[in-house]
């Protein structure tokens, strides 16, 4: 996988401006997360597997897999506060204030998600017999 990353910390106003662009062969599936110096994380995205893995870690394509560009305000340490910005949702819903939204009910969005959604398991189960057997 590649990761392109840019932060911007601002300590005067109190926020991480964070974007993200990762692209890869889309197989497995995979998660990224950003972590406070206290412990406390905020989902970057998530990406559902795309194809089966003869084919797709065979051919080692470059699809996007994860994008985000993220508001995320900080106290003095550099602890993440209570909620979270997204930037992209702003744009796409052609708003002019960002809104912000608790960072619980952020990740609880990527958590909830269905990994095999959308997801023809013949072809990967298939693909997977006999792999872990011994």
């Amino acid at each position: 996988m590649k990761y392109q990353i840019k932060m911007d910390i601002d300590r005067l106003n109190r926020h991480i401006d964070l974007v993200v662009y990762i692209t890869g062969d889309g197989f497995p599936n995979c998660e990224a997360f950003i972590t406070d110096p206290g412990g406390r994380k905020i989902f970057i995205g998530v990406h559902v597997r795309k194809g089966a893995a003869p084919v797709t870690l065979a051919l080692n394509l470059d699809y996007p897999m994860i994008v985000c560009a993220l508001r995320i305000p900080i106290d003095v340490h550099g602890n993440f506060m209570e909620t979270v910005g997204d930037e992209l949702a702003r744009r796409a819903s052609h708003s002019q204030t960002l809104r912000f939204q608790n960072i619980n009910s952020w990740n609880h969005k990527f958590l909830a998600m269905n990994p095999n959604d959308r997801r023809c398991m013949v072809v990967e189960n298939f693909s997977l017999d006999g792999c872990f057997n011994r």
